[in-house]
């Protein structure tokens, strides 16, 4: 079974530009734990997750600090760069050794270097479960 046929292709992203609290707000629109950070061309640069955001938290010593960390500082300044890619025609078990190897929940699929889905630990087992893997 290919990637393409379990990844998801309705993908949320933001600009690199956007703040940890337009970032926060897209995670929860979505109902997802990580999106994808895009350049102005459009380009994956990065991934900001809840992982990135509770630990710029965390570091945060004030509540001022906690209050500027979401409304002045940038997905660029704390987003994981490179975002784990994996082209649409690969096999499902390389995604999942991959996701294992690497340890991360999610793969960025990219096809020709454009982003054009994704595939998670979640949709893997779900294939696993009913049988379609």
């Amino acid at each position: 079974m290919r990637v393409a046929q379990l990844m998801q292709t309705t993908l949320k992203t933001i600009s690199a530009d956007a703040t940890v609290a337009d970032a926060v707000g897209a995670l929860a629109e979505a109902r997802v734990s990580a999106v994808p950070v895009l350049d102005r061309s459009g380009r994956a640069v990065g991934v900001l997750s809840t992982r990135e955001i509770l630990r710029a938290e965390h570091a945060m010593k004030s509540a001022r600090a906690r209050d500027r960390l979401f409304d002045e500082t940038l997905a660029l300044e704390i987003m994981a760069p490179w975002p784990v890619t994996i082209a649409p025609d690969a096999d499902v078990r390389d995604a999942a050794r991959e996701m294992l190897y690497l340890e991360v929940q999610r793969l960025f699929v990219e096809d020709r270097g454009v982003l054009v889905g994704v595939i998670s630990q979640t949709d893997i087992v779900g294939a696993v479960a009913t049988q379609k893997v």
